[in-house]
C-alpha cells in the first residue's frame, strides 16, 4: 500500500478566503501536501486558476477540484464538481434527493463539513441541521475540521466547542458501527495563512500499483473507505475469519513523525457488537487482535498512552466485515 496526504477542504479570494489561488497553491506545495481539493463557497471560478498555477510553477501538485455547497441548513463539500448547479431545490427536511442532483451534476464524492460547527444563536449554516433519513447519501463525514486549532483561537478554552469535532467524530464512530458505509477526512478550512498547530491530517491508502493520477485515486479512496485521519503515524488493518491483522507504517515525515514521539501506544479496536479492545504497540511490529463473535463492522483509534481523546494519534479506515468474519 501507499499513502497520499489530501486537504479536502479549502478556500480562496474566490469566495471568502484570503489566499489568492496562487498563494494557496503555492503553500499547499510548500507543506507537501499530495492532492489539494479548493472548494470555495458555491463557485467554481477558481479551478482553472490553480489547475494553471500548479502548472505554471511545476509543483508537484495534484489540484482536486469541488464546492463547498454552502446553505441556511449545513455546508455540503462536492468534490469533484466544476460546474454549479442550481442548488435553491434543497430541502432540508429531506436532503437526499439533493446529494444525488450533486452527483448528476458531476460531483463524484458527497460530504459533510464541521457538522457540529456552533449555530444559531451565533451562526446561521455552518452547523449542519438537515434530517438525514438514509446516510448512503453521503460519501464522508469531516470529523475533525482544523480551522480553529490553527487559527489566533486554537487556544482558547472554547475552541472545541465552536468546531465541535468530538461530537463529529462520535457521530461518524456511530455510523459505522451500526453498519453505514462512511469514511471519516479532516478539513483544514483553509481561508487565511494558518498557525503551525499538530493538527489531524488526511491520508488516502492506495494500492501500490494504483496508476490513477493522485486526485483520482484521493476520490477512490475516499469513496471505498480508505483514508487515514492521523497526526503522523499510518496503518492500515484487514481481517481474516475475526482476526485482525494491523500493518504500521512510519514514513509520513508529517509533523516529522517518528515512532519515539508517542508514549506507550495503544492501538483501540471498537466493534458493532459493543466489545472493545486494547493493545499496546511499538508501532513497528504487526499487531492481531480477535473480533466478537458477529462483529459486522469495527472502528480503530490509536492512542498515545491514555485511552483518551486528547491523546488521541489516529484514527483508521472502518472494517466491515462479511459472516465469515472477513474484510
Amino acid at each position: 500500500m501507499k499513502f497520499i496526504r489530501a486537504e479536502l477542504h479549502n478556500h480562496s479570494t474566490e469566495s471568502d478566503g484570503a489566499l489568492s489561488v496562487e498563494s494557496l497553491a503555492a503553500y499547499a506545495a510548500e507543506k507537501n501536501f499530495g492532492v489539494l481539493a479548493l472548494t470555495d463557497h458555491n463557485t467554481t471560478s477558481g479551478h482553472a486558476k490553480a489547475y494553471d498555477a500548479i502548472r505554471r510553477a511545476g509543483y508537484a501538485l495534484a489540484l482536486l477540484p469541488g464546492v463547498e455547497i454552502t446553505t441556511f441548513f449545513g455546508h455540503i463539500l462536492a468534490l469533484g464538481l466544476v460546474q454549479m448547479p442550481d442548488i435553491t431545490t434543497l430541502d432540508p427536511r429531506a436532503p437526499e434527493p439533493f446529494f444525488a442532483m450533486l452527483r448528476t451534476a458531476g460531483a463524484r464524492a458527497v460530504g459533510i463539513a464541521h457538522p457540529f460547527s456552533v449555530g444559531s444563536p451565533l451562526f446561521i449554516g455552518c452547523r449542519f441541521d438537515m434530517e438525514m433519513h438514509d446516510w448512503n447519501a453521503v460519501d464522508y463525514i469531516e470529523v475533525f475540521n482544523t480551522s480553529v486549532s490553527e487559527s489566533g483561537m486554537g487556544a482558547h478554552p472554547m475552541a472545541e466547542a465552536f468546531i465541535g469535532n468530538s461530537r463529529a467524530l462520535a457521530l461518524w464512530e456511530r455510523l459505522v458501527l451500526d453498519g453505514q458505509r462512511i469514511a471519516a477526512v479532516t478539513g483544514k478550512d483553509l481561508h487565511s495563512m494558518p498557525r503551525d498547530a499538530e493538527v489531524f491530517t488526511t491520508y488516502a491508502i492506495v494500492d501500490e500499483a494504483c496508476t490513477l493520477n493522485a486526485a483520482d485515486a484521493v476520490l477512490g479512496a475516499v469513496l471505498r473507505r480508505q483514508t487515514i485521519v492521523t497526526k503522523g503515524p499510518l496503518f492500515t488493518a484487514h481481517s481474516e475469519k475475526g482476526r485482525v491483522t494491523v500493518i504500521f507504517d512510519n514514513t509520513s515525515g508529517y509533523l516529522d513523525w517518528a515512532p519515539a514521539q508517542a508514549a506507550a501506544p495503544v492501538l483501540e479496536l471498537r466493534d458493532s457488537t459493543g466489545a472493545v479492545q486494547r493493545a499496546e504497540t511499538d508501532l513497528r511490529t504487526p499487531l492481531s487482535l480477535s473480533l466478537a463473535p458477529g462483529a459486522r463492522s469495527a472502528v480503530l483509534k490509536l492512542y498515545a498512552g491514555a485511552c483518551a481523546p486528547v491523546h488521541l494519534l489516529a484514527v483508521g479506515a472502518p472494517l466491515y466485515l462479511d459472516k465469515e468474519g472477513n474484510g
